[in-house]
């Protein structure tokens, strides 16, 4: 008997799968590594993503044969191929369940619209944003190294690029800096080699700091903070103008969205029609709830379009 789900929420930090009962109860999460194609390759995290689902399953004790239906919503799944790809692997681990695979806007937006229109703003390792409007999903941002804002990736990244500038007097020297080159025995440029060549997620283990200096009163940390926190008010507005100016509803996910000081910045800032929420719910649980809507006809390998 076919009664539990499967969703992947994978990103350039990590891949959380869930499984659960059919009425959306988790029975058992973990982690895995990153799996973004676009980090760690394109079979490589067809693979990665396929094996995760399977160690679940076998860490549950539970046999692939009772899995009633599998999402995957993976950053970096817009590249084109990979969805059909990864899709086609699941079907062939799970033979009799719903399969399907999209981007990790899908989670959050199940997570938090299963069945109505609104819009997520992703700012995790990377960011962007996804509107679903009339049973369409629409893009905005997201498209990697053209997107350089709003993230703990690029977070991070401009941290390094103060401390280096603060080191030959183009910048003042603050906390930011001091705390940086402390983490490297008193001095970030003796490190510039491995620095260099550190990894989304390795830069965005950094982003924290620079929330803490801004919070010091960091003024170098404080502008890195507010240009990344005015890319996310940037994709908001769009999003309403996907919505014709109506009242929306905005689900933001992620680490840089988290912190105090983003939630204070954006209520600030975003258009009034804007109500920001921030779910409980873990992206990989709506991925799940995109999986058990798969059982009732939704599509599989859902794409996200731009507005004609």
């Amino acid at each position: 008997m076919r009664t539990y789900l499967l969703g992947a929420d994978g990103g350039g930090t990590k891949t959380a799968v869930v499984l659960t009962d059919l009425s959306l109860n988790p029975v058992l999460q973990l982690r895995f590594p990153r799996s973004n194609p676009g980090d760690v390759g394109f079979d490589t995290s067809v693979r990665l993503v396929t094996e995760c689902f399977e160690e679940t399953v076998r860490q549950a004790g539970v046999d692939k044969s009772e899995i009633a239906a599998v999402f995957a919503g993976i950053a970096g799944a817009s590249v084109k191929g990979y969805s059909e790809a990864l899709t086609a692997s699941l079907q062939t681990s799970f033979p009799g369940a719903s399969c399907g695979a999209s981007h990790d806007g899908i989670n959050v937006l199940y997570a938090a619209f299963p069945e109505g229109d609104g819009v997520c703003v992703i700012c995790g390792t990377g960011s962007s944003c996804f509107v679903k409007k009339g049973g369409q999903i629409f893009r905005i941002g997201g498209c990697g190294q053209f997107d350089l804002r709003g993230n703990g990736y690029e977070i991070g990244k401009a941290a390094f690029a103060h401390v280096f500038r603060a080191m030959d007097g183009r910048d003042e020297s603050g906390y930011l800096a001091d705390t940086l080159n402390a983490r490297f025995d008193g001095c970030c440029h003796d490190h510039i080699m491995e620095i260099n060549g550190y990894s989304k997620d390795q830069f965005a283990a950094f982003a924290p700091l620079v929330f803490e200096a801004s919070q010091k009163g960091d003024a170098a940390a404080r502008k890195i903070v507010e240009d990344n926190l005015s890319y996310i008010v940037e994709l908001i507005e769009c999003a309403g103008r996907y919505l014709n100016g109506a009242a929306f509803r905005v689900a933001l996910s992620g680490g840089v969205a988290r912190d105090p000081y983003s939630r204070a910045f954006l209520a600030e800032r975003v258009p009034a029609q804007a109500t920001l929420l921030y779910p409980d719910t873990h992206p990989c649980v709506g991925a799940a709830a995109k999986a058990k809507a798969i059982l009732s006809g939704d599509e599989p390998i859902p794409k996200s379009v731009f507005p004609k």
